[in-house]
């Protein structure tokens, strides 16, 4: 369901971004079928999913200056207090309402009850000077104390307040609390705290792909072409995405193969020199981090890094130059990756992704060839997922009734 900024009441299917951050658009759809209707924030009162999530679009006081992460924590225990209108999630909805705003640096509990100023508790580090003279981080989260002061009239919250850790089930009881024994209605507020994650912790999901290979790779013969391959290659396999809780990351693997071609030289000694040329299928496993970035129209961005390792399978050797050798004297390999991972950039719709990837090769006269390397590799693929998408809600059957 998803309530719009003027009042208007729409039931239908929302994506599920499975937001850490506040969401920066919400698609909806109306039926199963339909196209999808983008809002922003402003655009939207509130919306949550069936047995899931809840949103609401709140103005908020933002403590900008908490912090956790070590590079960016500040020195002393500063506040930088601002308001940002934004979709904050909902963890209890009542009298006195718990939401949470997560940034990049922490994680903010904002307390909304009567006659009160909106409460930011927030986890917050920072770094300060012990008395031997050195640097430390200190723990600047008096989470406790504020409690104690906002909920000064209400014995049953400061009761829960002195004990309460610093987690989302224990600042929602200390709300609670407040609700049931010192509000009007003396009734527990909505508990979204349940409903607030995705249903699994982590997401597979999997499927075929296939495209073009373009190796432009170094020759090693040092006569003739300076390539030795220089050629498109199809190439088809299978690829799996392992979405972490989030979903905005995933751990990748891959597998397929290809043809390819390359060149050899053997050195017997003085006028004694074999030159040859081989080809044959390329088995190639990959594994590594993909991002996911969400874009308007149920589109993602694919921005991802990673290592393959390489197998030749079934090669064919034909000497071209000098003595004839056989395939246990030559080097039927294909070339090396070099330690700088692989890049990709894709762009996915729904079940179809098109991306473009590119991994370097070392070069044996290159003294750094371990780290650069002249020979290229790209791929311009395109991959279909199959199977269901289990974080998707399912289509419910339609008929005419």
């Amino acid at each position: 369901m998803l309530v719009r900024s003027n009042g208007d009441t729409l039931r239908g299917e929302i994506e599920n971004g499975f937001w850490n951050e506040p969401p920066t658009f919400v698609r909806f759809r109306p039926t199963a079928d339909s196209p999808a209707q983008q809002f922003e924030p402003a655009e939207v009162r509130a919306f949550n999913f069936t047995d899931g999530r809840h949103f609401r679009y709140e103005t908020l006081p933002i403590d900008q200056a908490a912090e956790t992460r070590l590079s960016r924590l500040p020195r002393g225990n500063a506040t930088n207090v601002k308001s940002e209108a934004l979709l904050a999630e909902v963890l209890v909805d009542g009298p006195c309402s718990l939401l949470r705003v997560a940034t990049l640096g922490t994680v903010h509990y904002l307390l909304r009850c009567p006659g009160r100023d909106v409460l930011d508790l927030s986890e917050r580090k920072y770094l300060s000077t012990s008395t031997e003279g050195t640097t430390v981080i200190a723990d600047g989260n008096n989470y406790r104390s504020q409690l104690n002061l906002y909920f000064l009239t209400c014995p049953a919250a400061r009761k829960a307040a002195e004990t309460a850790a610093f987690t989302t089930a224990a600042l929602a009881a200390v709300v609670q609390a407040y609700n049931q024994q010192c509000d009007a209605t003396h009734q527990l507020g909505r508990n979204w705290l349940a409903k607030s994650g995705p249903r699994r912790q982590v997401s597979l999901q999997g499927g075929v792909l296939a495209g073009l290979r373009y190796n432009m790779l170094d020759s090693p013969t040092g006569s003739g072409s300076d390539c030795a391959d220089c050629q498109m290659h199809p190439f088809a396999g299978l690829y799996a995405d392992l979405f972490l809780p989030g979903r905005t990351t995933a751990a990748y693997g891959e597998l397929s193969g290809s043809r390819f071609r390359s060149s050899g030289v053997v050195d017997y000694g003085v006028f004694q020199t074999s030159y040859y040329d081989y080809e044959g299928w390329l088995a190639t496993a990959r594994i590594g981090i993909r991002r996911f970035i969400l874009m308007p129209h149920e589109q993602q961005l694919i921005i991802g890094i990673g290592y393959e390792l390489n197998r030749v399978w079934r090669p064919t050797l034909t000497s071209t130059s000098g003595p004839v050798i056989s395939s246990s004297e030559a080097n039927l390999t294909f070339a090396t990756p070099t330690l700088l991972p692989n890049v990709a950039l894709g762009w996915r719709n729904r079940r179809f992704t098109i991306s473009l990837d590119g991994q370097l090769y070392q070069s044996t006269d290159d003294q750094l060839r371990s780290l650069f390397g002249k020979g290229i590799g790209v791929r311009l693929s395109t991959a279909y997922r199959l199977g269901r998408n289990y974080d998707a809600a399912p289509r419910q059957p339609t008929g005419k009734h």
